[in-house]
């Protein structure tokens, strides 16, 4: 069964598998405050969205339903949020992954398929990486915030703190009044600055291709 999807796609789904399975370890484990819990949760059900759409993805284009289903119906349970014992079984999608992964004959294959598709790369790295900021940013501030009274305070106040600082929207944030909180603040600015610049060159350098395209359309029957 092949997977649907390059080989830079199933690098970005295998970074999300192995990235929920460090916060359903983290969950399980290590965090005993119930507000970074549901933060921790409020992220795995985000992640959840994106397996679910990869799922019928791939049985909506699989030649055979069936087929697919063999292996298939494991990523649709473990893709299914707040369900402890079904969550692990996310390991099963990391091996899957790793398997088309290797269907890829060698390391050189691999990268010359990365590079033939920066574009895709680079963006699903930037999606990765800011991704994997806000959710660290998110737990860390109620972590952070505890001993003072800004206002942040649950999981909700936290979220909404982090996506109004990634959006860099000055009105209505509660201000963080710890010295980390601070530097999260900074960082979380960044993040929103690094997305909204990237995504806005790649708007432009759209545009001007378009553009030229244009131009050379109206040449060639202008010529003809």
């Amino acid at each position: 069964m092949r997977e649907k999807g390059s080989a830079v796609y199933q690098l970005f789904l295998l970074a999300l598998s192995i990235y929920v399975l460090c916060i359903v370890f983290a969950e399980t484990f290590i965090v005993s405050d119930p507000e970074i819990s549901l933060v921790l949760q409020r992220v795995d059900l985000f992640i959840c969205l994106i397996f679910l759409g990869d799922f019928f993805l791939n049985l909506y284009t699989a030649k055979s339903k069936l087929t697919y289903l063999k292996w298939g119906w494991i990523d649709l349970l473990s893709s299914i949020p707040l369900a402890d014992p079904l969550r692990w079984g996310r390991l099963a999608r990391v091996i899957r992954i790793l398997r088309f992964l290797r269907t890829i004959k060698s390391l050189k294959i691999l990268i010359s398929s990365i590079q033939g598709s920066k574009l895709q790369s680079l963006t699903l790295i930037i999606i990765l990486i800011s991704f994997v900021t806000f959710t660290l940013c998110t737990s860390l501030i109620l972590e952070l915030e505890r001993d003072y009274s800004g206002g942040i305070n649950t999981a909700n106040d936290a979220l909404k703190w982090a996506f109004l600082n990634v959006m860099n929207a000055k009105i209505s944030i509660t201000q963080a009044q710890s010295t980390g909180g601070m530097v999260i603040t900074v960082i979380l600015n960044k993040v929103g600055l690094l997305l909204f610049a990237y995504f806005n060159a790649i708007i432009v350098a759209w545009l001007i291709q378009k553009r030229v395209e244009s131009k050379q359309s109206n040449l060639s029957s202008s010529n003809s």
